[in-house]
């Protein structure tokens, strides 16, 4: 396809990261076979530039050296450039972290990545700026070392890829099975418990990151264990990140981290994952303490949603980037004159003032500007407050003449599992049919099983991996719980028997990638949680739940390996694997069968799944009467009494044992 002038080859792609780079001077390609045949016919070097369309400093090395003529000129001479979009490709970006945080000690984005045309990297770092300074190198200067190595020491370049590649392979087949320790929970809870900020809630000094799926397993275990003091270290963190700067005040949803102790000063980005993980912990505090501050953040976060994350199709965005204008933040901080409306008490409630009410990062001196924020103390005195009620809609209105950060609007099967996932989890706990709908719409926008990874402007492209059918199934059970369609039921077990057939390795441990995918050298897997649950800690919790519903020994039996893959480390490390540690939860105490034997909207089975949804209990499975044969068949093994129980009933079973049937909403709330 001829490339037209001043573009290049990124022109005909539907990421906006790489779209973000079209009209750069770099003669880029994306990921491709074309790439690395052409590396090979010349004999060059091929350098890979990864990175994703919200991260901050990824446009400044875009500015510093992609856009610049005479980096151009010497990387379209002696190189082949790719850029990748991490989340777009996962799998390449996997690869490339572990070889960089291998070779380096550090990673992060962008990642610059040098390999040769069998796809086998010699070098990693990270950001480079334009020129070298102090002992800094810079990025023109590395390139023309490199091609000087590449050129006088080639045997030496090629077998140091071989090398790298072989570790790859090793690690990624490396054995870390073994029993998980009987106390592996509680270990995880202490060492939460010696990192917890006292006074701003938390688990680290600064930067601090939401880590909602750490708050799930300490939510879980602070009810197992009953633990108060367990329950009130979540509930503070909770309430400080509602009230500080990580949480947009205005427009609502949380950014990616907070830069200070006191959750004040935020990196700006907004993450779908974020938005996901965050109503799930919020929607668990809600079930456990009845305090609605929890569910009013649930319901801010499916306003902002529906606002700005929501595609026609229902299907939600990924991301929105921290800049705007070429400032980070830009969009988000206030100057007090944009204030001057407000009552200096609502002024001095979200600590707005006339210099500013954070210090710039890089001077220390005050900014000027304003992060909307309450104290700890005063959260619920805001949220009843009446003028900023009606304040706060003209701020976002206001703020709506801006010129707002880039929304990357590709969609991603995963990031989508998970949010699907948790807004149906909230329907139900919260008996809320708005946010039921906003997770039936978006599932919809989808082919089940799932088949591709990303979908923009309705082009989709990259084949499904294991986050993909680990979290979009994990959302098909969830939604079956919630709404009793036994299709969703059916989506999920078929997206787990794909996981099975298509990523399990002989012990039962799971490929990023399926076996299909032959375009990157090394086929990796993953067992710890990162920003967001990875795809086997899904997977377990996919198996886990599908296992208790269907009693199907196959599924209990594949959750309990993707646990036991990795055994050793959980020995060594339980908090990196919280997700998986509620999958192993759910294992070893065992689950709780919620049979409802009746039309859903009868009375009392409509009264009594109301009940039972806003109970905490995380280890319990609603399973519905079937209405036809085809369901019937997915819940055989279970041989749930629905013929021999009355109509209109619940059944509370143990290991598939049932008590008798409870046809009276008041017995059901004195016995569960």
């Amino acid at each position: 396809m001829p490339i037209e002038p001043h573009t290049n080859r990124l022109a005909h792609e539907q990421s906006p990261y790489l779209l973000q780079h079209a009209s750069n001077p770099v003669a880029w390609y994306p990921w491709s076979n074309e790439a690395f045949e052409q590396a090979r016919a010349e004999n060059k070097p091929v350098f890979v530039s990864i990175g994703y369309a919200t991260c901050h400093w990824c446009h400044v090395m875009a500015h510093e050296s992609f856009e610049d003529e005479t980096v151009a000129a010497y990387l379209n001479e002696h190189y082949i450039c790719i850029k990748v979009d991490r989340e777009e490709r996962p799998d390449v970006d996997a690869i490339c972290m572990d070889v960089c945080q291998s070779l380096t000690g550090h990673g992060g984005w962008p990642l610059t990545i040098m390999m040769d045309a069998d796809r086998r990297p010699f070098f990693a770092g990270t950001y480079f700026p334009r020129y070298s300074f102090g002992n800094r190198l810079g990025f023109l200067d590395l390139l023309q070392r490199l091609k000087e190595v590449w050129v006088l020491d080639h045997a030496r370049v090629i077998d140091t890829a071989r090398e790298i590649t072989e570790s790859l392979t090793k690690q990624a087949e490396a054995d870390f099975r073994g029993n998980v320790p009987p106390d592996v929970i509680e270990i995880a809870v202490d060492h939460h418990k010696r990192m917890y900020d006292d006074v701003y809630g938390g688990f680290s000094v600064k930067p601090k990151f939401p880590s909602p799926h750490h708050l799930l397993l300490l939510l879980r275990s602070a009810v197992t264990l009953d633990d108060k003091g367990l329950l009130s270290m979540v509930c503070t963190t909770l309430d400080a990140m509602r009230a500080g700067g990580i949480y947009d005040q205005v427009g609502y949803g949380f950014h990616r981290y907070s830069t200070d102790r006191q959750w004040l000063v935020p990196h700006f980005e907004k993450m779908l994952y974020d938005q996901a993980m965050m109503m799930m912990a919020y929607t668990d505090a809600w079930q456990i303490t009845r305090d609605e501050l929890y569910r009013s953040v649930v319901v801010e976060i499916a306003e902002y949603l529906r606002r700005e994350m929501t595609s026609e199709s229902g299907a939600f965005f990924s991301a929105q980037d921290a800049d705007s204008e070429g400032v980070e933040g830009k969009f988000y901080v206030w100057n007090a004159n944009e204030w001057s409306d407000a009552s200096p008490e609502l002024q001095s409630l979200l600590n707005v003032r006339a210099d500013g009410n954070f210090h710039d990062e890089a001077t220390g001196n005050p900014s000027e500007d304003n992060i909307p924020h309450v104290e700890i103390g005063r959260l619920r005195e805001l949220m009843s407050n009446e003028e900023w009620t009606s304040f706060r809609v003209t701020l976002l209105e206001r703020r709506a003449q801006r010129i707002p950060p880039l929304t990357d609007d590709k969609i991603l099967a995963d990031w989508n599992g998970l949010m699907i996932g948790a807004l149906a989890r909230a329907g139900r706990a919260f008996n809320d049919p708005t946010l039921t709908t906003m997770a039936e719409r978006a599932y919809s926008a989808f082919t089940h099983p799932v088949v591709f990874h990303r979908t923009r402007n309705g082009h989709s492209a990259v084949p499904s991996m294991l986050d993909d059918h680990a979290m979009m199934g994990w959302a098909g059970m969830e939604l079956y719980q919630t709404t009793g369609a036994v299709s969703y039921l059916r989506d999920a077990l078929e997206n787990a028997d794909i996981i099975l057939e298509r990523f399990a390795d002989d012990n039962g441990a799971l490929y990023l990638i399926s076996r299909d995918v032959t375009d990157v050298p090394v086929r990796q897997k993953q067992g710890y949680d990162s920003a967001y649950p990875c795809g086997n800690s899904m997977a377990a919790l996919l198996f886990a739940s599908l296992g208790a519903i269907t009693n199907n020994r196959r599924y209990r039996e594949a959750a309990q390996a993707c646990i036991n893959t990795y055994g050793t480390q959980l020995a060594k490390y339980a908090p990196g694997f919280c997700m998986l540690l509620c999958a192993w939860d759910t294992l070893a105490v065992g689950s709780t069968e919620i049979v409802f034997n009746g039309a859903m909207d009868s009375p009392f089975i409509t009264q009594a799944r109301t009940y039972i949804s806003s109970v905490y209990r995380p280890r319990a499975y609603f399973i519905h009467r079937p209405s036809d044969e085809q369901g019937a068949s997915l819940l055989r093994e279970a041989s749930y009494p629905f013929d021999v129980s009355p109509e209109n009933s619940v059944l509370i079973c143990t290991d598939y044992t049932c008590a008798l049937p409870i046809t009276e909403i008041e017995l059901l709330v004195t016995g569960y």
